[in-house]
């Protein structure tokens, strides 16, 4: 079951992509495009959800750690640093 709740989890992104990356581009109206854009939210929140219930508290507190900012800052520091003795 955590194995399908972390693919929801993951396939909750796409929504987000497409509204980045395909529908600007799309050959569509712009009222079409903002009724688009509502609906591929709701479908990003409708599939995030039962995967976070899947999944359960436990997981999603851990994966949670790696996408905080203060993780994100640690992991560009030690990265500066490793490049930094190249030189």
């Amino acid at each position: 079951m955590q194995n399908l709740g972390l693919i929801l989890i993951i396939i909750s992104f796409s929504p987000w992509l497409a509204i980045a990356v395909i529908v600007p581009f799309l050959p569509i109206s712009l009222a079409q495009k903002a009724l688009l854009v509502p609906a591929l939210l709701v479908l990003a929140e409708v599939l995030f959800w039962p995967g976070v219930l899947l999944v359960g508290k436990e997981v999603v507190q851990k994966y949670s750690r790696y996408f905080s900012f203060r993780y994100l800052r640690i992991l560009l520091k030690r990265w500066k640093h490793k490049n930094r003795r190249r030189w």
